[in-house]
């Protein structure tokens, strides 16, 4: 089985890079964040076009998720207690429970966004307190936190970043001690790999100025059975990319 998270930053304009990826890359469930399209203008057809069945919510602007899989799943819903539904998916195929989330950025460390991204963060901890760990549970997402100084190319410099603020760090290290395995540090504990690059920064890649904001973590019983989880750069080298980039994780029946 493999499972992927890219945060396209607009997936009609990138549907040139998804679209090809997914069918060089033929995983069985690819988490999508920032889709920026409102429901009745997202591309599902390109999806049903090359074989997956796709679960989407978006009101367009800034945010959108949405779940390709090769088959449908048999339960889905929207939000958290009946918000942000265009921040996060729940599905379930079969014993796997599938999440796919986009936490808030947070704009800056003193702006209400901020505190917003703070609350939703422990809102979510406390949702994911009711399942039960001995379940098969995959969360993939643009987590918009850089847990550690590893994750980051600058700690010091960006330690007051809305993405790397200590008070950040604290709310997602919770949902961490939950129980559930960050993929990419078990199979990479001591390497700096980076998922983000910014537009911003001329020549952010080539200078290693990265962060590593996405994320696919999973409950002990599946994170056992993972056997890869790398992050991909190709597509940020592509024609006009998105400014992450996937991350994939492989796991044994």
């Amino acid at each position: 089985m493999k499972v992927a998270t890219f945060n396209v930053n607009s997936i009609k304009s990138r549907l040139h890079i998804v679209i090809p990826w997914l069918k060089e890359n033929k995983t069985d469930f690819l988490c999508l964040q920032e889709t920026k399209v409102e429901n009745r203008k997202f591309p599902s057809s390109y999806f049903h076009r090359i074989g997956y069945k796709v679960v989407f919510q978006g009101k367009g602007g800034q945010s959108g998720v949405a779940i390709a899989s090769i088959r449908e799943p048999d339960e889905t819903s929207f939000g958290l207690d009946g918000e942000d539904e265009d921040r996060l998916i729940f599905t379930r195929f079969g014993d796997l429970k599938l999440i796919n989330v986009y936490v808030p950025q947070g704009h800056k460390i003193d702006s209400e966004k901020f505190v917003y991204k703070l609350k939703w963060l422990e809102k979510f901890h406390e949702w994911l307190k009711s399942f039960d760990l001995k379940e098969k549970i995959i969360i993939c997402g643009d987590m918009n936190v850089a847990p550690e100084a590893i994750d980051v190319h600058s700690p010091e410099k960006l330690k007051n970043h809305v993405c790397f603020h200590e008070d950040a760090r604290k709310a997602y290290k919770k949902i961490l001690e939950i129980g559930f395995v960050d993929l990419l540090r078990k199979m990479h504990p001591n390497e700096r790999i980076y998922s983000f690059y910014d537009y911003r920064v001329k020549g952010a890649m080539e200078k290693g100025l990265g962060w590593r904001v996405d994320a696919i973590i999973a409950s002990p019983r599946i994170a056992e059975k993972c056997v890869r989880c790398d992050v991909d750069v190709k597509p940020r080298l592509s024609e006009r990319p998105s400014d992450h980039l996937p991350i994939i994780a492989e796991f044994l029946d």
